[in-house]
């Protein structure tokens, strides 16, 4: 059986495409809106990860033409989310995530009144036949030197992995042999896959059945996405 080569690409945040209004910053480390540039398109069916902050009592829009399931991850603070005529929260150490509506928007507004905050957005492209309701999970990071599973898998959706390591602590993630893997380094400095990623560096790999990595610092956080 011939063996497939693996693939692999750095995505490093010094090279992210940058947005930003006076409430609003985004670094994207996909082509997103306005930014585009060569090598920075989608990830099989990752669509966008965008590291954003939004200042006091500010707010958002969203509207896709398309049905996107959005996954949000709070680093520093809350957000509280207006989704179909509901108002929905979500703190750090929790992950919403819910399908878009095409055509329809939401809103997602920083409720503090002095303080920014920072999260992730993520995106995925769906199908029609996918769920249709909004998850809410909560995850704990000082359960230390593992990797968490922080979404509610269904059948046939990928796992989304979280984990924060001590200094020199290794990990190992097996994968899927149907999947591509998407790594994205939230605090901190890891090696993985023998290249070195700090923070809020990503790494696209291809053909890999386990995905080995050591953090290079202490309270390093790592997420890891599977991908079709």
């Amino acid at each position: 059986m011939m063996l497939l080569q693996t693939e692999a690409r750095i995505y490093l945040q010094s090279q992210r495409g940058v947005f930003q209004t006076a409430d609003f910053h985004r670094f994207c480390t996909f082509n997103f809106d306005t930014y585009h540039a060569e090598s920075r398109e989608p990830f099989g069916n990752l669509l966008a990860l965008n590291d954003e902050m939004l200042s006091p009592e500010s707010s958002i829009e969203i509207k896709t033409a398309e049905i996107i399931r959005i996954v949000l991850i709070p680093l520093a603070g809350a957000l509280e989310i207006y989704l179909r005529e509901e108002v929905k929260y979500v703190n750090s150490g929790e992950m919403l995530e819910f399908l878009t509506e095409p055509g329809k928007s939401l809103t997602i507004t920083n409720p503090y009144a002095n303080e920014t905050v920072n999260y992730l957005q993520i995106r995925f492209k769906e199908t029609e036949n996918a769920w249709s309701y909004s998850k809410l999970t909560a995850f704990d990071i000082s359960d230390k030197n593992r990797l968490l599973k922080i979404n509610r898998k269904q059948e046939d959706e990928n796992r989304i992995l979280i984990g924060q390591y001590d200094g020199r602590e290794e990990g190992t993630f097996l994968c899927n042999s149907n999947k591509a893997i998407f790594v994205f380094i939230i605090e901190g400095a890891f090696e993985v896959q023998n290249r070195l990623l700090e923070k809020r560096d990503g790494l696209s790999l291809r053909n890999v059945s386990e995905v080995e990595f050591e953090a290079l610092s202490n309270q390093a956080i790592i997420l890891i996405m599977e991908v079709d």
